[in-house]
Order: structure tokens, then sequence, then C-alpha cells
């Protein structure tokens, strides 16, 4: 009886034994999965996978530092733009009766143009780029519009630095100039555009630079990444997909 009972109950053993394979082996194929370490997917695939774009701000070379907070300037400027999409401001040019001319230069904090973003970004930064362009214009006045523009025979600190035209030469004197082609099919290109970096525009298709704005470091799903920007359309400050879509006129990397 005792030899009986334990043949039963390995019987049953085997049984259940076989079960979980079959159980194990209907998983597996199913939701067709691998025990490798990494799993590569086949090129069509691969191809139709969402292409993100990461990049460690701590690891591009940049060492500047010009606030001393242990964080790297071009990673600065690129934070600084991105906390302005906490509380967006208003575009100044939609808010009736505003001069757009302010003692101190900086507008109210609720209200902004796109080269108030760059502004304020680079003052989180420890750059003040209102000083910073009054002092190259003060030293270097021919080489901005001033006169031809504005009628100006002498530098005004509260809006020079606040006028899209005198800001692409500021650029342009004092800071890296880098490609304006944009390619996401190219790697060596893509790479080029990092956050941070400062972008101007030609928004109306007029031959004329008319908004600037920083690169996030968010990207779309196939690694083109985000500008940071304040305009007209959509009438505050905003992170949205314009590499591709808009006419590029300037990219500069500060300081060079």
């Amino acid at each position: 009886m005792e030899k009986y009972r334990k043949r039963f109950e390995i019987k049953h053993f085997l049984i259940i034994i076989l079960v979980l394979v079959i159980v194990i082996a209907v998983i597996i194929s199913v939701n067709k999965f691998s025990f490798k370490k990494e799993y590569k997917p086949s090129t069509a695939l691969a191809d139709k996978l969402p292409r993100y774009r990461l990049i460690d701000m701590d690891n591009t070379g940049i060492t500047g530092d010009a606030d001393e907070d242990g964080i790297n300037d071009q990673k600065d400027i690129m934070l600084g733009a991105k906390k302005q999409l906490e509380n967006p401001a208003k575009n100044i040019f939609l808010e009736e009766g505003e001069t757009n001319y302010y003692q101190g230069g900086d507008p109210p904090e609720g209200l902004a143009t796109g080269e108030d973003i760059i502004a304020r970004a680079f003052l989180e930064a420890g750059f003040s780029l209102k000083d910073l362009v009054y002092e190259d214009i003060k030293d270097n006045f021919d080489q901005y519009p001033l006169r031809e523009i504005w009628n100006q025979a002498v530098c005004d600190p509260n809006i020079d630095y606040r006028r899209i035209q005198n800001l692409e030469i500021f650029f342009k004197r004092n800071a890296k100039v880098l490609d304006i082609l944009f390619n996401a099919s190219d790697d060596r290109n893509l790479n080029s555009w990092l956050p941070g970096d400062v972008i101007f525009f030609d928004m109306d298709r007029d031959g004329y630079s008319d908004n600037v704005g920083i690169i996030s470091d968010n990207t779309t799903r196939d690694g083109v990444p985000k500008v940071i920007y304040n305009y007209i359309e959509p009438g505050y400050t905003v992170e949205k997909n314009i590499l591709k879509e808009k006419i590029i006129t300037g990219h500069y990397r500060f300081p060079k």
C-alpha cells in the first residue's frame, strides 16, 4: 500500500511539472520573450521606434561656470529658459497699451518678448545680457544699427539688449557661431544642436530675424530638440518643435 501511494505521488508530481513546462512555453511563445540580456529589434521595427536623443549636459566639454553654482554655463542657460515655462509670460505685443520700454530694462514678470526669454535665461546662468550688450555697443557703436534704425546717438541700456537686431550682432561678435542648416537625419548635424544654444528665426519669412529662442533638453519622438521661445503666436512662452518648421537665421553658443 505504501509503495503504491509513493508511486501515485510521483506520478502527480511529474504531471504538475509537465503542466508548468507547458504553461511557461505558452507564455514565452505568446509574448516572444527572450532570456537574452539585450534585445535587438529587426531593421524594419527599429525604423518605426521613437528615436530618443539623450544628452549628458555635464559631459559636453563645457566647463565655464559664471555663477559658480556647480552647473556649467550651457546647462545653466537651458535651465534658466525652462524655468520660464513654469509660469509662461504673455507676449508684450498682445498687451494693449504696453510701450515695450521699461526703466531698468526687464519687463514685468508676466510679460516678455523672445529677447526677454534669452536675457532672463542668461541671468540665471550668471550673465547680465543687459550689461554685456551695453558694454559691447559702447565700445563698438558703429558696429550696431542704432543710428540707422532708431536714430540713437548713444547707448540706451534699458532697451538696446531687448532689440533683436542688436542681439544678432552681439552674438556674432561674442559667441561661437554654428551651423544654421538643421538636418535631423544626420547624426553629426543633430548632435551639434545642444540644449542652451541660442537660435534666431525668421518666423514670417520676410528675410529678417524676428524671434529668438533657446534649445531645450526635451525632444520630439524622433529626437528633434524643442525650442523655448515667446512670440505673438501662440502669444506666450512655449516649448515647441520649430527647428524643422521655421527659417533659422542664427545659431550661437555662449560664451565662445
